[in-house]
C-alpha cells in the first residue's frame, strides 16, 4: 500500500475512535454522595455539595470538613488558598474508609458560591 492510503486510514480510524470515546463519556455519570449509606460508597467516584464548616492545613494536605446532612472529612493534596470557611464546594472525589469514620478524597473541588 502506498503511504497516502495507510494515512487516510489512520485518520479514519482516529476520527472513529475519538468520536465513539465521546459518546462513551457522555453516559459516564458520578452519583451523589449519600451518608445514610453507610460504607456502601467505600471505593466509589461520588460528588458532595455542601458548606465548608472547618479547615486544617498540614503541610501539603488540607483537612476540609463539609456539612451536607452530616459533617463529612474531605482530604484535598493540594493547595487550600482558595477555600474559606462558609463557601459552598462542589467535590468530586472517592471516598475511604479511615479508622471507621468515612472521608473523601477529593479529586476535583470547585466553588460555587463564597
Amino acid at each position: 500500500m502506498k503511504e497516502t492510503t495507510l494515512l487516510k486510514i489512520a485518520i479514519i480510524c482516529s476520527l472513529v475512535g475519538l468520536i465513539v470515546l465521546y459518546f462513551i463519556s457522555a453516559k459516564i455519570e458520578i452519583g451523589d454522595y449519600k451518608p445514610n449509606l453507610l460504607n456502601k460508597n467505600v471505593g466509589e467516584d461520588v460528588k458532595l455539595t455542601g458548606t465548608i464548616t472547618k479547615i486544617s492545613q498540614r503541610d501539603n494536605v488540607a483537612f476540609v470538613e463539609v456539612n451536607q446532612e452530616n459533617p463529612i472529612t474531605v482530604v484535598l493534596f493540594a493547595d487550600s488558598n482558595d477555600l474559606e470557611e462558609g463557601n459552598v464546594v462542589e467535590i468530586i472525589g472517592e471516598v475511604q474508609e479511615y479508622n471507621g469514620k468515612e472521608e473523601i478524597i477529593a479529586n476535583r473541588i470547585r466553588i460555587i458560591k463564597s
